[in-house]
């Protein structure tokens, strides 16, 4: 019977499925800190009031909720003015937790891009300065984004978070080319390649076409998270590499008050 019931165990165990890596995307919709002068010229930056500092905390511990309830391993921030906001987050996560963070190039949004990971950082993290992309003809480098190599046990991953261009403006060809940013950078690196953000861009578009022409895959394309005159739309990723792909899982979530934006979560597998 005791041994029976060991099988039993064993049997279970082996036909649960086995997430070896949580991966969440949070769009902060304009999280500044309290403090003036803020950055950027625009209504919610410079030449905006900030926030109470009692609305920040706030803030800052419902985002850590999310990143513990979902034991996210590796977290992307887009729309964060910059590494005090980051600091904020991560105070009220566990120690294991480290932030990754290098100011971008945003200098009228004044928003910046962030990493959250339990995982070993490998190096220095690279903000994309000087790397150009290029998409027939129309040149331009990504003001936000940030790549960093990550470790666990054996596994490396090449984690890139950005927050490409809008689609105000007829901006689909230099949002185009900072894809093509993203794809120069993963160019022959070895490990796992992870492409985490709000990429403003649906999964049939150029945008998406080019990074998954590049060897990086849309888990999920039946998802949402964001919507805009009433249309509901996937803007915000999590893109991986072939290695990555089987057995993976992705969704969305409603993140409430904090973000007009929905968190998107992928579950992969060892």
């Amino acid at each position: 019977m005791i041994l029976r019931l060991i099988l039993l165990f064993i049997t279970l165990a082996v036909s649960l499925p086995s997430f070896a890596t949580v991966v969440l995307a949070v769009n902060t919709e304009f999280f500044w800190d309290s403090k003036l002068p803020h950055d950027g010229q625009i209504a919610l930056g410079a030449v905006g009031n900030p926030p109470s500092e009692k609305y920040v905390q706030l803030e800052a511990n419902a985002i850590a909720l999310h990143i513990m309830y979902n034991d996210a391993d590796i977290v992307g921030l887009t729309e964060i003015e910059g590494e005090n906001v980051a600091k904020q987050i991560l105070k009220y996560l566990p120690k294991e937790y480290k932030l990754v963070f290098k100011k971008g190039r945003d200098n009228f949004t004044g928003q910046d891009v962030a990493i959250i990971t339990r995982y070993d950082v490998i190096g220095e993290p690279n903000n994309f300065k000087g790397i150009e992309g290029n998409y027939n003809g129309t040149k331009k480098v990504p003001s936000k984004a940030l790549a960093v190599k990550l470790k666990k046990d054996s596994e490396t991953y090449n984690v890139v978070v950005a927050h490409l261009i809008s689609k105000r403006s007829n901006n689909d060809k230099k949002r185009a080319a900072q894809a093509n940013a993203i794809v120069k950078h993963l160019d022959g690196k070895t490990g796992h390649n992870i492409v985490i953000g709000d990429l403003n861009d649906t999964p049939d578009s150029t945008t998406l076409n080019l990074l998954v022409q590049a060897g990086l895959n849309v888990i999920n394309d039946k998802e949402y998270s964001y919507t805009y005159q009433n249309k509901k739309m996937l803007i915000d990723h999590i893109l991986v590499s072939d290695s990555l792909k089987p057995g993976a899982t992705f969704k969305s979530f409603d993140l409430g008050a904090i973000s007009d934006h929905r968190a998107v979560i992928a579950h992969l597998k060892e």
